[in-house]
């Protein structure tokens, strides 16, 4: 059986607006996937100077994440130092149940320092204020 010249086009087309629906779909289903819309997050920083005797001149900075208006718990913070004109990472803790994070620091000689966030599946990332730290 021979079929004739309009329906061997007819199917092509169908077969071809298939296809084109298919990819379409696949790519528009990729997109959706890579695409995530994470909560924003404010990372503030204070420091408290020890009152220790003079041998032992410590500086705690402490931290506290948070998403509009609620404690973020058990995320990590990166505390970061400036080193020339880069920050480098000098250590890292978890949040607490309240979102807080403490280090405690002791340099040498005036040391700026910033807390980072570099976030997480549902939350952005974030960074503080730089603050400075005089031995």
């Amino acid at each position: 059986m021979r079929a004739s010249l309009l329906t061997r086009a007819a199917s092509v087309a169908a077969v071809a607006a298939l296809a084109a629906t298919g990819a379409i779909a696949a790519t528009g289903a990729a997109r959706a996937s890579t695409h995530v819309k994470r909560l924003p997050t404010h990372l503030s920083i204070t420091t408290i100077p020890a009152i220790e005797p003079p041998a032992t001149q410590v500086t705690v900075i402490t931290g506290h994440l948070g998403t509009a208006g609620f404690p973020l718990r058990d995320e990590t913070v990166f505390l970061d130092r400036k080193s020339g004109i880069f920050f480098i990472d000098i250590a890292h803790e978890r949040t607490d149940k309240s979102g807080r994070v403490a280090f405690v620091v002791n340099p040498r000689k005036t040391t700026q320092y910033v807390l980072v966030f570099k976030g997480s599946v549902n939350f952005a990332r974030s960074h503080s204020e730089i603050v400075t730290v005089q031995p």
